[in-house]
């Protein structure tokens, strides 16, 4: 990262023909190579992405225009020095991929829950989420049954299995990505006291949108609705987006719908087993992070194995595939997964310790994680049930800490700290 956000090759591609053309693939590729930027504790460098972004408006306000005759914008799913969609395929039909806007957006407000800066939310991540919205508020549409519809709707890069095109309707992940960036913005509303009229508007998208659905075999479906079938021989795990990076709250309080989530991830675990993690190491990276928001410890400890093995040169270039094709993804997604696994935080003022951490790691040391409201957690170790914490906040703030187990000398599993701001807070934890 530097002038500006890593593409495919960052700038080491050592050829003039590089894979995909070396370009900002926003689909997946360039999300994972960020991902561990404010978990990391280096928003700067997030900046320079959110930036890239901002400067190709005109173009993403052109292609909702142009396509779909929608105020807003549309972010394709490859940009370069232009953000225009211009990439169509007969197989790949990419221009249907309407939620990079909304994908987008959720790092614009991720930074705000972050850093907590307000004028921030106010001057950049608002007006960037707002005119996502304004995208889905003209091309979505509502059904005989009441609720949105999103169509033409699109699953990168994944077909149904009783259709023969990749073009489909209700893309589970373009509904999550709606779900969030709308959810995000009545709440932006309500910290900067603005504009009622619109969260009144998102209120009522939200209420509208699809319900998951949830399959014969009790997976939670990548296209909600009945008529099309699954298809879980693939790469790709775009319908797992809503736990990409926590676990939403409609999810965590529907025990039913956690369990559907939860045994998505096994049908796609189950693929990749076959094949030791197999080919694409980003979508392996975006298994990661849904099992580890599931608080899977075990799943996430042998994808991270995979990771670490197959998808490296021994320079310690990252790969796309088991020791092939060079690309970015990994560098930031490898980071990524390992925060997540052992500090997260699904909301400001609660912190997750050890949240994925598998049996085999029965000791360790971290430091450095930045979390949702502005804490960092400075020191992180554990070893036989004991956890030693260092916690350093940015203002005067109380922060649930929570256990993989029961705190000893108590009946719950988390623990309340009050944190001063800038002061260094140290406990010592034992749980079981």
């Amino acid at each position: 990262t530097g002038m500006l956000p890593p593409p495919l090759q960052g700038i080491w591609a050592g050829t003039w023909f590089p894979a995909w053309s070396g370009d900002f693939t926003q689909n997946g590729n360039l999300q994972c190579a960020i991902a561990g930027l404010l978990s990391g504790d280096t928003p700067e460098l997030l900046d320079i992405c959110l930036r890239y972004l901002e400067s190709q408006m005109d173009d993403y306000r052109t292609n909702a225009r142009r396509m779909y005759n929608a105020r807003g914008i549309h972010i394709p799913s490859r940009t370069s020095s232009h953000g225009l969609e211009n990439h169509f395929s007969n197989e790949h039909t990419m221009p249907y991929w309407t939620a990079g806007a909304g994908w987008a957006a959720h790092f614009f407000y991720d930074y705000y829950l972050h850093t907590g800066d307000v004028e921030f939310l106010r001057n950049r991540a608002y007006p960037f989420m707002r005119e996502a919205a304004l995208f889905y508020e003209d091309y979505l549409y509502e059904g005989p049954d009441g609720r949105l519809v999103v169509n033409p709707s699109y699953s990168p890069e994944n077909r149904p299995g009783n259709s023969d095109a990749q073009t489909c309707i209700n893309a589970t992940m373009d509904i999550a990505v709606a779900r969030e960036l709308l959810a995000s913005l009545v709440a932006a509303c309500e910290v900067l006291d603005i504009d009622p009229e619109g969260a009144s508007r998102w209120r009522e998208m939200l209420a509208k949108l699809p319900e998951y659905m949830i399959d014969k075999d009790g997976a939670v479906k990548e296209w909600s609705t009945p008529k099309l079938q699954e298809n879980h021989e693939h790469r790709h795990c775009s319908h797992l987006y809503a736990l990409y990076d926590g676990l939403p709250p409609e999810i965590a309080s529907d025990e039913p719908l956690r369990q559907a989530f939860l045994r998505a991830t096994e049908r796609r675990m189950d693929i990749r087993k076959r094949h030791e993690g197999g080919d694409m190491s980003f979508g392996l990276v975006q298994l990661g992070q849904a099992v580890s928001s599931l608080r899977n410890g075990e799943s996430s400890g042998e994808i991270l194995n995979w990771l670490s093995i197959n998808y490296w040169f021994p320079n310690l270039a990252t790969t796309h595939n088991p020791k092939s094709v060079f690309n970015m993804d990994l560098s930031g997604g490898f980071p990524a997964l390992i925060h997540k696994m052992l500090a997260f935080s699904d909301e400001p003022g609660v912190i997750d310790l050890l949240p994925a951490c598998p049996n085999a790691w029965s000791e360790g040391s971290i430091s450095g994680i930045a979390c949702r409201g502005g804490v960092s957690v400075t020191k992180l170790s554990w070893e036989n049930g004991k956890v030693h914490v260092t916690l350093q906040s940015a203002t005067d703030q109380t922060v649930v800490l929570r256990l993989p187990g029961r705190i000893e000398n108590g009946d719950e599993s988390c623990l309340q700290v009050d944190l001063k701001a800038n002061e260094a807070f140290t406990a010592q934890i034992e749980y079981a």
